[in-house]
């Protein structure tokens, strides 16, 4: 169970599966060799890390649809030169 616990979540995490990662994680198995826990131990870290990552790149695109916004919020509001003469 522990090694196909291992193999699934190595998989998730190299495919990237949201989804898989969060349901293996609310499963862990009880495991008996010491060297699975390092192994699981250094995955789920692993897995923390690229959430980490995702979650700086999400929030750097945030901020550019924010200024996005407000620069076309500001520009909207002054007059056209067209409009003037």
């Amino acid at each position: 169970m522990n090694t196909k616990w291992l193999k699934s979540f190595k998989i998730a995490i190299i495919e990237e599966n949201v989804d898989a990662i969060d349901s293996l994680l609310n499963e862990i198995p009880e495991f008996r060799r010491i060297d699975d826990m390092r192994e699981a131990y250094a995955l789920i870290g692993e897995a923390k890390k690229r959430f980490e990552n995702e979650q700086s790149n999400i929030q750097q695109k945030m901020n550019k649809m924010k200024q996005a916004k407000k620069f076309l919020n500001v520009n909207m509001r002054e007059p056209q030169l067209d409009e003037v003469y």
